[in-house]
Order: C-alpha cells, then structure tokens, then sequence
C-alpha cells in the first residue's frame, strides 16, 4: 500500500481545504512570544528572498556566484560595531555598490562587483537589522575556508527540526508518525535538506548566467539566454544529479514549465503561506521510495525586468524581444515577493 505524505513546517489553516484529504502536514511549535525574531523576523524573510538568489548558504562552494551572507556579515561586523553603524554600512553599499565602496577585496576579484537593484530602504533595514541580531546559516566548508573565531553571529542558526505531525497522529516510536511507517523526522530532514541543495545548485547555476547576461547586455540579454539555455541547463543538473529538476507555475512563459494539477494544487498552497506573511518551508511528497520535493519561486527586484508591469518594470525593448520568443507569455504584471512558481524536484531515497 502506498502512504503519501504531504510535510509543511509553516501551515495556515487556510490552505487545508484545499489540500489532498490523506495529506499529513507538520507544524512550527515556536512559542509565539518570540518577537521578530529566527522564522518570524521579516528581514529573515527578505533575506532569504531578495538575496539568496546569489547569496544561498546551500549553494555548494564551487558553485557560489557571490560569498555567503555570513562571509558578508564577518567583514562588516567587528567587535566595536553598533546595531545603528553596521545597518548603515549595509545600507551604503547596498545604495553604491562599486569597487571605492566594497569592504571585501577577495570576494570583488573572485566575483566581480554585484550588480544595482533598486531596493526600499525598509527593505534594506529589515534585512540589516535581522543580520546583526541573528545566527546565520553557515555553508559545510565555511569554517575551514574562513577559519574559526567569527564573531557575533558565529553560530550555525537555530534549525527548529521538522515538529510534531499535527493531527494528534505522533505514534508510539519516538520521531515518527504512525502515517509515516519507517520514515524518521531525521530522514525527513534529510531528504528536505537534499531537496533544498538541488535547488540552490540549480538557482546559483541558471543566477550565475542570469547575472552575466544581465551585466553584459541588460534584461534583453537575459531573456534571450533563458529562451535558449534554461531549460537544457536544468538537464544537465538533473543528469548529473541522478534527480530530475524543474520549474513549474501557473503562468508559464514558456509552455514546456507548465505546472500539472497536483503541482497547481503546490502553488496555491505556497501563495496562501506567503500571503500569511510566514516563512515558507519545502513540501515533500514520499511515494514508494521515491522523494518530490516542492518549494517556492518568489519574485524580487531582479525578477521585476522581465516578469513585472510592461513599460513600467519591463522596458519597451524587453517587451519587444519576449513578444517575438513568447507569443503566449502569461509571467507578467508580477509585483514583489509573489509566488513565481515552484520548484519540483524528484529524486530516490538512496540518493
């Protein structure tokens, strides 16, 4: 008999009429006390949408288009730094990003300088502010590349673990749910954290071109790369992976990324978790061995140039060029920090 789990930290009530009736979904415990601070922090949020497009800490090292945000919170929190002093430090690159302004010399010759984005400054201090306050999380090889002694924030951030199964359904074995047969919350987690390395790998990958065609000829330039590349690109990683790696939305681009029902019933589910104003957490669905993962796609800034208003976001030379490639384009007239679409990965257990 096949026993299909649906596993969520983040659950709004909402979404469970929606959802599959044998879904099984896991819950934050966090007391509700915590103020603004770890998952609940807006800047987490913001951090982990606006920057981790090229600043992933699960990006593995060789794959990395721009150091980890810990390396960037090492070189501009000393020991003498105030809260006020290092947010506007952040801010004043963030604003002028350029070589006279960069405190990192090693990482502006490995990666070059990082591109403009026009960001609120609430934004920008939202982020900052959680940045000082918080552990971050560290990437495996962070430690050794760095070395040890780092400072406020050295930590390794605060996993909360998977939760309990809600439902009252937690069976006698402890670390299990009787829904789940043989498959432990470490396994679970596991599997998550799997599930979470194939898609940074693959967004640092398609993100590192992104960027490149973006500095070199604008957004005209990354959306001729992504009509000729991004597809094959995912490919390749899922071939080398021994995983099958995708892109999938409600409203596709290009047909081939088309979302199927179960994956639209994903997408709603995550756009009700955003609109919660909660950190989101990955969907796994685990079938006869064989692991889906599913996580969001949220628009940012960057992702505005091309997926955001015509003629206000999108310029008229970029409607040009997506009007001759996508005669039936449906990704437009985004707005910020909305769900894109999701990445859904598949891979075995033994992976």
């Amino acid at each position: 008999m096949k026993h299909l789990l649906f596993i969520t930290i983040f659950l709004c009530l909402a979404s469970c009429k929606d959802a599959p009736k044998n879904a099984i979904h896991a819950i934050d415990k966090t007391p509700g006390t915590e103020l603004a601070t770890d998952q609940s922090h807006p800047g987490k949020i913001l951090l982990e949408k606006e920057c981790y497009t090229c600043h992933n800490p699960e990006t593995a090292q060789n794959e990395m288009i721009a150091p980890p945000m810990m390396a960037v919170k090492k070189h501009y929190l000393k020991a003498t730094t105030s809260r006020d002093q290092f947010v506007k430090d952040i801010m004043s690159w963030v604003k002028d990003p350029s070589e006279k302004n960069s405190r990192m010399p090693g990482a502006l010759r490995k990666f070059g300088i990082m591109p403009y984005q026009s960001f609120p400054d609430e934004t920008i201090i939202q982020i900052a502010q959680y940045l000082y306050d918080n552990d971050l999380d560290t990437p495996d090889w962070f430690q050794s590349h760095m070395g040890k002694g780092q400072g406020k924030g050295k930590g390794m951030g605060k996993g909360k673990g998977m939760g309990e199964c809600s439902g009252n359904c937690m069976g006698k074995d402890k670390g299990q749910c009787k829904h789940m047969g043989k498959v432990s919350i470490d396994t679970l987690k596991k599997y998550k954290k799997l599930g979470q390395k194939y898609a940074a790998e693959a967004k640092g990958a398609l993100g590192k071109k992104l960027v490149q065609a973006i500095t070199e000829k604008g957004p005209d330039g990354a959306v001729e790369f992504c009509n000729i590349n991004a597809l094959p690109l995912t490919d390749s990683l899922s071939l080398a992976k021994g995983a099958t790696i995708r892109r999938v939305t409600d409203k596709p681009r290009n047909p081939l990324n088309k979302a199927n029902e179960k994956e639209l019933t994903f997408i709603a589910d995550f756009k009700e978790i955003l609109a919660s104003a909660k950190a989101v957490d990955p969907i796994l669905d685990i079938t006869d061995g064989q692991i889906d993962f599913y996580y969001p796609i949220t628009t940012n800034a960057m992702c505005l140039q091309c997926h955001g208003v015509s003629e206000e976001q999108i310029s008229t030379s970029t409607l040009v060029i997506l009007d001759k490639l996508y005669p039936k384009d449906m990704a437009r007239d985004y707005q910020d920090n909305e769900v894109r679409g999701i990445w859904a990965i598949s891979f075995k257990e033994n992976n």
